[in-house]
């Protein structure tokens, strides 16, 4: 009884300082977005969604001194490869990553008081709640980050299909990506979001080759390309052979795939087969013997 009594009591102190952090941080961020929109004579009229991500920002860039610096590295790349800003969303993820694993836990305590759950479950759904809380924002961005990659590895033999094309036609490197850039906008959205992003390192970044580097480490699907041209540039090779020549392998790697998941649909079906249709049978070639012999059983 003394111990259920000090973990409820426990429970209760660390709901409370949650919500006074939280009241803080709303009062904080509040008075900053106020101050900002004075100095620059912005009216007052942000809204709900904006206000909770500037908050959840805010909460980011706070907790992020918590972490290593090659935990935000890899933070970084992962949110870079998932096809997001990592300077703006890397305060936010961390943000939503805190207060998901301070709520979870309150939520689940709450939900285990309200059910009328003993002390065991109570602590049990506490735990799970804070697992939850926990993994929930990192299984978002793993989903994220695998729908973009399958985005990108969908639209790439196209793309390097239209820059051949756009070589072909005497277009420069830069034109020919913004040209096609353009065309994939309406068709696949994340590959245009890559080809702007690569335009703008092009034009930013000194040497070339760093902008195709970073490419390949973007996107799986986008590695061969970015190391191919980056090389292809290093070493003053003629682009447009470079492009042709990873058109044919993609063209080729499709084909291979296509004919792999072909191969593998017989031993897919196996299970359906032996689960639904044996059985259907079975009952329409045995039930006909089975209700004679009860017939001329009962005969005799």
């Amino acid at each position: 009884m003394t111990t259920g009594l000090g973990l409820a009591a426990l429970s209760v102190a660390a709901l409370a300082l949650t919500c006074l952090l939280i009241i803080r941080e709303i009062q904080l961020r509040t008075l900053d977005t106020r101050v900002s929109n004075a100095v620059l004579g912005i009216p007052d009229r942000s809204s709900s969604s904006q206000d909770m991500i500037g908050w959840l920002s805010t909460i980011g860039a706070r907790y992020k001194r918590f972490y290593a610096e090659e935990n935000l590295d890899q933070l970084r790349l992962v949110l870079q490869s998932s096809g997001l800003n990592h300077h703006r969303m890397l305060p936010i993820w961390i943000g939503a990553k805190a207060v998901s694993t301070f709520v979870f836990p309150i939520a689940a305590f709450f939900l285990a008081q309200i059910a009328g759950k003993p002390l065991s479950d109570v602590l049990i759904f506490m735990l799970l709640g804070l697992a939850f809380g926990i993994m929930m924002p990192r299984l978002i961005l793993w989903g994220v980050k695998r729908r973009f990659d399958a985005e990108i590895r969908l639209g790439t033999p196209d793309t390097i299909d239209l820059l051949v094309v756009c070589s072909e036609a005497g277009m420069g490197l830069e034109s020919g990506l913004e040209r096609v850039a353009e065309e994939m906008k309406a068709t696949n959205p994340a590959m245009a979001q890559v080809l702007n992003g690569l335009l703008d390192d092009l034009r930013m970044l000194p040497n070339r080759a760093d902008a195709f580097e970073k490419l390949a480490v973007t996107s799986e699907g986008l590695r061969r390309f970015g190391t191919m041209v980056s090389q292809s540039l290093q070493y003053g090779t003629p682009l447009g052979q470079a492009l042709r020549s990873i058109a044919v392998d993609l063209r080729q790697e499709r084909i291979t795939k296509l004919e792999e998941r072909a191969h593998k649909l017989g031993a897919k079906l196996t299970i359906p087969m032996v689960l639904f249709l044996l059985p259907a049978m079975f009952v329409i070639l045995g039930a006909s013997p089975f209700l004679h012999l009860l017939r001329a059983f009962k005969q005799i």
